[in-house]
């Protein structure tokens, strides 16, 4: 599609629509970075705490029971982030001169996007709960690839057990089997149910600022002198994420693995759509503070990881815009 067909197609409207959910999620983000800078009793462990065990399982559960089964879709999620992270990290070992076991901290920064803490809030605004389930799903992959190949690479050893403590791991399964496996229960009990139900959903609703303050909190704690040594890690983190993302995106539509026909099932080709600009917005997401420490559990990561954070937060207030449009020029415009 050329520019001119692009503008041809494409109203301010349309543009203005795509663009206005990553305005609300920046002033979110803003907030964390205000209750950061100026939180002297430093709560930044237990907001993490509280996220990884109550606010998103329980928005994993809401997500995911209400939305339709499909093993294709998950695999295509599932092999869509498995090359994602496999390039990135070839990519990243030869720009940063790092090494693959025993490699740095910086390493996961720059393989290792923002999946659990930007990615939910941003897919449910722009798609609504179809957006916020793919979210989900990519997170998860993106999750298990973290124990296993990502914290191999930087401390030589993986660690599924600390992936299968997650709570979110079991909330992500609940909710697929609610969806598959429905079942009556007596009146009395339904109506219990039904008010749990309701109370997860609540809290579900309470996970997607909270994540995005999550995300901006340990950015106000920074220095922004710490970027000079990010520049390579941050601006790899946020270009070529994307870059890889449209290409697993034309593989599959050459392939045949997701498809063009609109044919009469509407729903069903948005449905696809969606799935693809969910893998493109996903892959450009900025750094994961909690990937960068290691562990998960250190607060003060190094400091050429602080910056590869800096920098792609920074450069993503450009790039994510972009990749949004692109997305409307390419994915929902054909």
């Amino acid at each position: 599609m050329t520019l001119e067909n692009f503008f041809s197609l494409v109203t301010p409207l349309e543009i203005y629509m795509m663009l206005r959910g990553f305005i609300p999620v920046v002033i979110i983000v803003i907030v964390g970075i205000v209750i950061g800078r100026w939180d002297a009793s430093k709560h930044q462990l237990t907001l993490i705490k509280l996220i990884n065990y109550i606010f998103l399982p329980c928005l994993a559960f809401s997500a995911l029971h209400k939305h339709a089964f499909d093993p294709a879709e998950i695999l295509r999620i599932a092999f869509a982030v498995f090359i994602l992270i496999t390039v990135t990290t070839f990519a990243s070992v030869g720009v940063l001169r790092d090494k693959f076991c025993g490699g740095s901290k910086n390493l996961l920064a720059t393989v290792y996007m923002g999946s659990g803490t930007l990615l939910p809030p941003l897919a449910f605004v722009l798609f609504g709960n179809e957006g916020l389930a793919k979210a989900i799903y990519f997170h998860f992959f993106v999750m298990l690839a973290y124990h296993t190949a990502g914290l191999w690479m930087v401390n030589g050893a993986s660690n599924l057990k600390g992936f299968f403590r997650t709570p979110l791991v079991y909330l992500i399964f609940l909710g697929i089997a609610a969806r598959l496996f429905p079942f009556s229960l007596p009146e009395t009990v339904e109506e219990f149910a039904w008010l749990a139900e309701k109370g997860v959903d609540l809290t579900a609703m309470g996970a997607l600022p909270l994540l995005l303050i999550s995300f901006g909190y340990p950015l106000g704690q920074l220095k922004l002198s710490d970027m000079r040594g990010g520049l390579k890690g941050g601006f790899l983190r946020v270009i070529i994420g994307p870059v890889i993302a449209l290409l697993v995106v034309y593989l599959y539509r050459k392939t045949g693995l997701i498809s063009m026909d609109r044919g009469y099932d509407v729903l069903g080709y948005l449905d696809q759509r969606t799935t693809e600009a969910l893998l493109v917005l996903g892959a450009a997401l900025p750094a994961s503070h909690y990937a960068m420490q290691g562990n998960g559990s250190e607060v003060n990561p190094e400091k050429t990881a602080t910056g590869t954070l800096l920098v792609s937060v920074v450069a993503s207030i450009v790039t994510i815009p972009a990749v949004l449009l692109t997305i409307l020029m390419y994915i929902f415009t054909d």
